[in-house]
């Protein structure tokens, strides 16, 4: 285990053609460091892979209107309580494909992909019991779909190194 804003102190620096990284980078207090160690390790046309929290995600418009009671001045710390199912996150951040293309300024993005709407009953998740929440088990799997790939929780970020 690595912290990943001090990546290079852990892991040799050497150039590889794919780096993925999967629910890191919005996690780490300071995600521009974790973007600068990334660079440590490419070579030009290294594949980047990478996904961060979408801002205009159902679920931040879910956690704005159940825990925060539409306080959307409060939104970063509500996302950073209820983002996880296990509450309390020390820090979550959030992106909009703008923020993200900033983040990623140094890489040449291919492509930026939103998905992934978490269906489940998290009481019940947390449990091992996979209950669809009721306003989703009615819903057409077409809508759902639809849904996930315009307002889904996953920003997927397919990019390459410059250099």
């Amino acid at each position: 285990m690595a912290d990943a804003e001090k990546l290079s102190k852990v892991v040799p620096v050497k150039p590889y053609d794919l780096i993925y990284s999967f629910g890191v980078v919005h996690h780490t207090p300071h995600p521009e460091k974790v973007i600068e160690e990334i660079k440590k390790y490419t070579h030009k046309g290294t594949i980047i892979k990478l996904m961060i929290y979408h801002r205009y995600a159902w679920k931040v418009l879910w956690i704005l209107l159940k825990f925060g009671k539409g306080a959307f001045w409060k939104l970063d710390e509500l996302i950073a309580e209820h983002s996880e199912a296990a509450t309390g996150s020390p820090v979550t951040y959030v992106y909009s494909k703008t923020q993200a293309r900033k983040l990623l300024k140094d890489f040449k993005i291919s492509d930026i992909k939103v998905d992934f709407i978490f269906p489940y009953s998290i009481p019940q998740y947390l449990k091992y019991q996979y209950k669809i929440v009721w306003y989703f088990r009615y819903l057409p799997k077409g809508i759902f779909r639809w849904l996930e790939t315009h307002f889904g929780w996953h920003l997927l970020i397919s990019a390459q190194a410059l250099k």
